[in-house]
């Protein structure tokens, strides 16, 4: 039996995920969560759990930020060490994504022409949707008296939030939701519109998690990986001394010393921890304190297995802490134009 966490409910775009990874049979269990920080928490400690997927990015809207910051605190409080490469207890096994075509959503009998100058709107949605729908909802917000934008968990529970609201409806008020076509069939909705987000193609990235104690590897890309998608992708994280000239080059080049290409590369803010008894190199107080501070995520793309001594050796003399989260299949969806 194969246990799979995943930011729920059912219905979300995550389940989505899940599904294309791990689809429905006997052997398959989907365990979904209330949050993102939820995902990471219960595979950690809850060994019943094999995987978990959570969103990492959108091709719209970019970083989902509450993952990156969840690999960034893992890496931070990684009780594990070799030299200074954190172990985290989590790695990456596998990468999904999933067409995100928004949908705007009704529980009850409304249609947008009905919306007027006296229509006051309250749209539910989870905030990454937000920037991925700005030209319609700007559109929309012209046409009425006013348009509240209401954060929710998931895109499922947005949906069902517009559910439960349709009988505490004031005059002239109107509740909405922005998700998907299953989420709206799950929850007996109405669909107004569709699809409403700013770009065609508009994909979100989602990753698959494991216990690193588990050594069962990168797991199977689905769709399977095809010639065009024979590829491995590496994703690595890292932290330099930033009042050093030319530091972050110096890590880049380790790369391209070993023939290793970078297909991106991204920071959030760090902070080092405040108690650091790992064995890894400990910094001053002042530079614990200090603020403007960035950890770096890069992406590798490669075709073949990489020897990852000479890149270890490099990163350990030219960063202050890197952390290899996992080496994984690319899949195929990656290629999708639209």
């Amino acid at each position: 039996m194969v246990n799979v966490a995943f930011l729920g409910p059912l219905g979300t775009y995550t389940h989505q995920a899940v599904l294309q990874q791990f689809p429905e049979d006997a052997n398959t269990k989907y365990t979904a969560l209330k949050t993102i920080p939820q995902c990471f928490e219960e595979l950690t400690h809850d060994t019943s759990l094999d995987y978990a997927v959570v969103p990492l990015e959108n091709s719209t809207n970019g970083q989902v930020v509450f993952t990156y910051d969840l690999l960034r605190d893992l890496m931070n409080d990684a009780a594990n060490y070799r030299e200074n490469q954190a172990l985290p207890d989590l790695q990456v096994v596998a990468e999904q994504y999933v067409s995100i075509d928004l949908c705007l959503i009704s529980s009850g009998n409304v249609s947008i022409e009905s919306f007027n100058e006296s229509t006051t709107l309250k749209i539910y949605s989870h905030p990454q949707v937000w920037g991925q729908a700005t030209g319609y909802l700007e559109k929309l917000r012209q046409k009425v008296n006013s348009l509240q934008m209401i954060d929710t968990t998931s895109t499922s529970g947005a949906v069902r939030y517009c559910c439960e609201k349709r009988d505490h409806e004031s005059a002239n008020e109107v509740t909405l939701a922005i998700a998907s076509t299953t989420a709206a069939k799950m929850h007996g909705a109405t669909i107004l519109e569709q699809p409403i987000n700013d770009r065609k193609g508009n994909t979100t990235r989602f990753l698959v998690l494991q216990r690193r104690s588990s050594n069962q590897g990168p797991l199977t890309a689905r769709p399977c990986a095809t010639s065009i998608s024979a590829q491995k992708v590496s994703l690595l994280a890292f932290i330099v001394a930033q009042d050093t000239p030319g530091s972050l080059v110096d890590v880049l080049n380790v790369l391209k010393e070993n023939q290793i290409n970078m297909c991106s590369i991204s920071s959030r803010p760090y902070h080092y921890p405040v108690d650091n008894e790992t064995g890894a190199r400990r910094e001053s107080e002042e530079a614990k304190r200090r603020k403007w501070q960035y950890i770096f995520f890069i992406e590798l793309n490669h075709e073949s297995a990489v020897n990852w001594e000479p890149i270890f050796t490099g990163l350990s003399s030219k960063s202050l802490k890197f952390c290899l989260w996992g080496t994984f299949n690319r899949n195929g969806r990656y290629y999708e134009i639209s």
